[in-house]
């Protein structure tokens, strides 16, 4: 089938970018033709709180064709031409942020204007932004209106989108594991290129990613502190850019007994940074207060490091192998200091798990269900 994908792609920064790059390339494998298209222009500075949307030193003529500017109307009509004169049997496209569907929705509707029986699909990485605001339930619902079927990456979701619209039933796939990046330090040396002390002299847990007020870290920092009498210190790392005003944070790390023990580095990590970070550490913690579905867990679960989560969300889902990782309840400093005790404690973990997680969330198997729903929609 012929696919047309419209959406964000590297060089641009970020899970969606990511996850849209490993998903062309395993539906090319799966035997599909696949034509991107970028964005020219993605967020306006005016709704963007971070330092660059681009990858460092990122290009956008080094990735697929961009064309489609989020404010610039012009460039919906040209971009629904190019797309249309390609041939394409369907057309993808991601949601996540309600501030893209005006450009989205208009270039569906140019394109079904043109072309009636193309199939739209809506792949929704969530129901709601992260930080919806008074228009973002309107926005969402006119999106929806203007695919053909809606597809979610957990059941959570999906729920949301039946919420927004009743008549609308989406189909349930999963959010593959990341197996792209570098092997992991091993963790002496990431530990000494970090900073942190040794494996024998503490446990640390790694808070990675964007930094913002529904992801929980201040939840994490207290739970961190009720920690504290535990025999073998537990540090706690911090890697991501900040999108809140970093401040607050601070003084709360500064208030508790042991500020040395909290280590931060309030930046963009680079991909190839990953394997430091991440094999720096014993367990990756996700506190959310709200979530759809998590690429940290991806990352996580790529690399055989036991997950501690808020049970919110899609986040449960991918922690259904034992040994994988537990849920605790959210915004609950004790709860969730008590889950980071038993996966610490449990430590170390069977490989098995993990090889099972990463056959069972691969990008095969993803594109391969894809596959099934879009023969089974095919001219319907």
């Amino acid at each position: 089938m012929r696919i047309a994908f419209a959406s964000t792609f590297p060089p641009y920064r970020g899970g969606i970018a990511q996850f849209n790059q490993k998903l062309t390339e395993a539906l090319l494998e799966e035997g599909h033709e696949v034509h991107c298209s970028n964005w020219k222009r993605q967020y306006p500075r005016l709704i963007f709180p971070g330092q660059s949307q681009l990858t460092q030193g990122g290009q956008l003529d080094s990735g697929p064709i961009a064309l489609l500017d989020s404010i610039d109307p012009r460039t919906w009509k040209h971009t629904a031409e190019h797309l249309l004169a390609w041939g394409p049997d369907a057309l993808l496209v991601p949601f996540w942020h309600a501030a893209l569907t005006p450009a989205l929705g208009n270039l569906i509707a140019r394109m079904k204007r043109k072309r009636p029986g193309l199939l739209v699909i809506g792949l929704m990485h969530n129901a709601t932004s992260h930080d919806a605001k008074m228009w973002d339930v309107w926005l969402t619902k006119r999106f929806l209106k203007s695919v053909d079927i809606t597809w979610t990456l957990s059941e959570q979701v999906a729920r949301r989108v039946h919420d927004l619209m009743p008549s609308r039933s989406s189909k349930v796939f999963f959010h593959p594991l990341y197996d792209q990046y570098p092997e992991l330090k091993t963790m002496q040396d990431a530990r000494t290129a970090l900073h942190l002390p040794s494996q024998d002299e503490a446990d640390v847990v790694l808070f990675f990613g964007l930094i913002r007020a529904y992801k929980g870290l201040k939840t994490l920092i207290g739970a961190k502190e009720l920690l504290s009498s535990r025999d073998k210190p537990v540090h706690l790392l911090i890697a991501g850019e900040s999108y809140d005003d970093w401040k607050p944070y601070q003084a709360l790390i500064d208030a508790g007994g042991s500020p040395e023990q909290v280590h931060v580095h309030t930046r963009f990590i680079l991909d190839a940074e990953l394997p430091t970070f991440f094999g720096a550490c014993n367990a990756v913690c996700l506190p959310y207060l709200t979530a759809s579905q998590s690429g940290v867990t991806a990352i996580a679960l790529h690399y055989g490091i036991p997950v501690v989560a808020s049970d919110v969300g899609g986040l449960s889902e991918y922690l259904k192998t034992p040994g994988t990782g537990i849920v605790c309840p959210p915004n609950d400093p004790e709860a969730l200091a008590k889950g980071i005790q038993n996966v610490l404690e449990s430590l170390p973990v069977s490989s098995e798990a993990f090889d099972a997680a990463r056959t069972q969330y691969s990008w095969n198997n993803l594109a391969k269900a894809m596959t099934q729903e879009l023969n089974a929609n095919a001219g319907s």
